[in-house]
């Protein structure tokens, strides 16, 4: 399983984001405490953050730790949204590029902390049909992280919100799989918002909490898998979406993988 943290609010360096606090996203590339499975995050990392209203981003298909010039470029940056990930690749998915997250595609950036089960060799076909034609074309490996970001553009397109286009691509998978376990907590960003969906279509899903104005980012909210400081973190609820923006809270509700 994947970590991922994500801020949204006054500009300020992407630095602390990855690298303060006790407990730091840094830290939990090789000492994680709340993988569902896998013991260390050190497939590849990304960093996105949004320069005007486009998110761009710096990633690498390698251990976080291998960049000993990370903090110092990160101390250059400076953005009122930012998304970081750190991969834990998913058994028969290819480490490429493809996959890295945080994926980007127009203004949005979003990872996913999860997998589909034998997503290529049962359920890729069939939910990349999902797909409108030139979205189809913009695939640019296999694995279930890309097709899943590309199902929401999709879905956003056709004017929904993030948090019905993260249900709507949830649906898709849990239709298709049936009682195969499929972990599919996902967290989707357009710069001005950041909406999560914690979800899975058993009992337990992927960790993820939040905080508003941390220690870490007081001039904000940040999502996180794992709390990363000594800050009040409230753990988003399983089976649901929260969606906040740079004052907190804007909206959240229940989400259920049958309806």
């Amino acid at each position: 399983m994947c970590r991922l943290l994500a801020y949204i609010g006054e500009r300020m360096s992407a630095r602390p984001l990855v690298f303060d606090g006790g407990h730091s996203l840094y830290e939990q590339s090789w000492a994680p405490r709340e993988l569902l499975s896998g013991s260390v995050n050190a497939d590849g990392y990304g960093i996105a953050w949004y320069d005007a209203d486009r998110p761009v981003r710096i990633a690498r298909s390698e251990p976080i730790w291998y960049d000993g010039d990370l903090p110092r470029t990160l101390g250059a940056l400076g953005s009122g949204c930012v998304v970081a990930a750190l991969r834990n690749g998913t058994p028969g998915i290819p480490l490429d590029a493809s996959g890295l997250p945080p994926l980007l595609f127009g203004e949005w950036a979003f990872v996913l902390n999860g997998f589909v089960p034998e997503f290529r060799t049962r359920h890729m076909r069939e939910l990349r049909s999902n797909l409108p034609d030139d979205l189809y074309g913009r695939l640019a490996g296999s694995s279930d992280s890309e097709t899943l970001f590309l199902l929401c553009v999709a879905a956003l397109r056709e004017g929904a919100s993030e948090q019905e286009a993260l249900m709507s691509t949830a649906g898709l998978v849990y239709a298709r799989v049936g009682t195969e376990e499929a972990q599919l907590t996902m967290v989707i960003a357009d710069g001005r918002s950041i909406t999560a969906l914690r979800s899975s279509n058993v009992a337990a899903t992927n960790s993820l909490y939040v905080a508003e104005r941390p220690e870490l980012a007081p001039g904000g909210v940040v999502v996180a898998s794992e709390p990363v400081d000594g800050s009040v973190w409230e753990a988003v609820p399983g089976h649901s979406w929260i969606r906040v923006e740079a004052g907190g809270r804007v909206g959240s509700d229940a989400f259920l993988a049958n309806g």
